[in-house]
């Protein structure tokens, strides 16, 4: 048996005390910078060094499973060394470009000297289970399981045949070479193992303070830009994201003609689609199916010119208007403005309507597009 090695592993990708960290850090550097871009800073921060700390997949792969495990810990943004095992079983291991990158690294988590082609191994039969125990002690546990004396057996099924009178003086050398070789081993063992616990050259661990350094300068001199800004122009989402988030809350508005006639609708007049979705969601909840007067409400979900009582159209006409009025008011917007709470002005009454939209805005954002997330407090 191997067991007993007692070094504490990296059990954490991100850690709870590195979030703290990053927070203080950049609530002290920078407390006058506007709230969004400190959440863009951290947010870009996290995002960064998740996929550095990542096994080496290809980029697109590795982008992806940072996306879902942030998705996944999303209330307290801590992943372990162990969620990340756990999430790789989804995926494909029997592709090398797959299983050798999380086989190495899962190898350099580990306290103890696995050997990476029974890691490998094991991994990959893992991924083949329906229900399989997967953690790093787990692993460990079935490496230690291994029989050390395979290695001798394999060897003893080609030993050289020997004349008999030859044979005890032949076992006494072997046997005082053998000795000699598990020395030389376990010592090349040891010096290896104190050498892998030495900070490494060829290793690079990120540092989130380093990391958020060169992240901040992006932000040092942030540009006031007037008109629509970036953030709130068209952009391509993704659909089938959309419609989910739709129909979680039960809305009409995930079903045709009204989710093509708004995507449409601002695409034609530059408006980024997820912006007038959350326009409806604080004027009209997304229209609730279970509404008596679904129907009419969903010709002009965005209540224009007073309410879809008063105006009651189609959506593709109630939808135009709306995207029409956001691009005229915002194509007029002070850069130290807020989009949205200038939107307010004219769009809405109600002086607090501008926080309604902004956190339906980045709640879509953030389940729809992987955008920036809202920092626990």
């Amino acid at each position: 048996m191997r067991m007993g090695w007692d070094i504490k592993m990296q059990e954490y990708v991100l850690s709870s005390q590195e979030i703290v960290r990053l927070k203080h850090y950049i609530a002290h550097k920078h407390h006058g910078l506007d709230p969004k871009q400190r959440i863009a800073i951290l947010s870009d921060a996290v995002h960064r060094i998740i996929e550095s700390r990542l096994p080496s997949f290809p980029d697109e792969v590795k982008k992806q499973v940072r996306y879902e495990l942030l998705l996944k810990n999303s209330d307290s943004l801590v992943i372990q060394v162990d969620d990340v095992l756990k999430h790789c079983m989804s995926l494909d291991l029997y592709q090398e470009d797959l299983l050798l990158p999380l086989s190495e690294w899962t190898c350099s988590k580990s306290a103890l000297p696995v050997q990476e082609e029974v890691v490998r191994d094991i991994l990959l039969r893992w991924s083949q289970e329906l229900s399989p125990k997967v953690s790093l002690q787990a692993l460990e546990q079935e490496w230690d399981q291994y029989d050390p004396t395979v290695c001798m057996e394999i060897a003893a099924t080609s030993e050289p045949i020997i004349p008999f009178k030859y044979k005890d003086w032949f076992n006494q050398k072997i046997s005082i070479s053998l000795a000699s070789f598990f020395v030389v081993v376990l010592v090349i063992m040891l010096i290896n193992h104190v050498v892998d616990q030495q900070p490494s050259a060829s290793v690079q661990i990120a540092d989130p303070i380093q990391m958020l350094e060169s992240i901040i300068t992006e932000y040092e001199e942030p540009k006031l830009v007037d008109g629509i800004p970036t953030e709130l122009k068209y952009v391509a989402i993704d659909t089938k994201r959309l419609q989910q988030y739709l129909q979680d809350k039960n809305s009409i508005l995930a079903e045709e003609p009204y989710l093509s006639a708004i995507v449409e609708a601002s695409k034609k007049f530059d408006i980024h689609p997820l912006l007038l979705f959350a326009i409806t969601g604080q004027e009209q909840g997304f229209v609730r199916k279970d509404n008596k007067n679904v129907k009419e409400i969903a010709n002009n979900p965005f209540n224009v010119f007073g309410s879809w009582e008063s105006y009651n159209t189609t959506i593709e006409s109630s939808a135009a208007i709306a995207a029409k009025t956001v691009f005229n008011v915002s194509s007029r917007r002070p850069g130290a403005s807020h989009p949205i709470q200038w939107l307010n002005q004219t769009y809405a009454e109600d002086p607090n309507w501008w926080e309604g939209v902004t956190w339906f805005f980045d709640d879509m954002k953030r389940k729809i597009e992987d955008g920036s997330f809202e920092w626990p407090q």
